[in-house]
């Protein structure tokens, strides 16, 4: 898949239900991918936002170069919006957004209705989103149940008691540009059975050799340096086994393992998209 419609039916119902949950929701906190802030945006969310209390959250942040991370968040506080790097792996961050959280309990507390901050997280599949929410379970109070005006099924996390958390799928956007395709195949955020996994793989070599990284390929796959992706992505194949009966290189093995890596973190950290100058 490069350009054109990428819009299963779940994802469209996901939106809709969406768009419902938010008229009772008092902050909304959105999960990018530090690695790709501008590719795992959805644009699709971003008109049912107006009037919400809007935290950016820069997941993975661990993944990401931090000094490039550090130029987003001037890039997003540059435009009036609150963000904030984050990985729940790492407790400076988990410290940093807990206390954002226990602000907001203040500051956005509904005053007519006596009743729980109700917080929801959006964000692309495969952000890490699930991940944070599993925290919270962890450490919730209690789950408090069906609410009033959400749909049937749907259940709230007590974080405190006076913040309420609620779930949402991750959801992708109708039409995905080439541009953005790339980096979204390559942090795991579209189904691998419909890439290019090949084409993936080597725009991502490409991207550390352009990026001066190339000593991260190496010393994960101990190969040979080069400035080209296509004799790097030859040369992993090689010294990783994933050859055909013949003894020719299977590419499409070979650029499963490097996807693979990449989004378990193996390669280190390096961030795919630069903020605008």
């Amino acid at each position: 898949m490069t350009t054109g419609q990428w819009y299963p039916g779940s994802m469209s119902k996901a939106l809709n239900v969406l768009r419902q949950d938010l008229k009772i929701i008092d902050l909304v906190v959105e999960l990018l991918d530090a690695r790709i802030p501008i590719s795992s945006r959805n644009p699709a969310i971003k008109g049912l936002l107006e009037g919400k209390k809007h935290l950016l959250l820069l997941h993975k942040a661990d993944r990401a170069e931090e000094a490039v991370t550090g130029r987003w968040l001037a890039h997003f506080q540059g435009m009036d919006q609150r963000a904030m790097s984050f990985s729940v792996h790492h407790k400076r961050y988990l410290k940093h957004f807990l206390q954002y959280l226990k602000n907001q309990e203040h500051n956005l507390r509904p005053t007519r209705i006596k009743r729980p901050l109700r917080m929801i997280f959006i964000g692309i599949p495969n952000v890490g989103k699930s991940t944070l929410i599993n925290y919270f379970v962890h450490k919730a109070v209690t789950r408090t149940g069906n609410q009033p005006g959400v749909t049937r099924g749907r259940q709230w996390i007590r974080i405190t008691p006076g913040l309420e958390l609620l779930d949402t799928p991750g959801i992708l956007w109708p039409k995905i540009s080439e541009t953005s395709t790339w980096p979204l195949a390559a942090v795991g955020a579209m189904p691998p059975s419909r890439l290019d996994q090949q084409g993936i793989a080597l725009w991502l070599l490409e991207t550390y050799l352009q990026k001066g990284k190339e000593e991260n390929l190496a010393e994960r796959y101990k190969v040979l340096k080069t400035d080209s992706a296509q004799k790097m992505l030859t040369y992993i194949g090689q010294s990783h086994g994933c050859l055909q009966a013949a003894g020719e290189v299977d590419f499409e093995r070979a650029s499963g393992l490097v996807l693979r890596d990449f989004q378990a973190g193996l390669l280190g950290r390096i961030t795919l998209e630069d903020p605008p100058n």
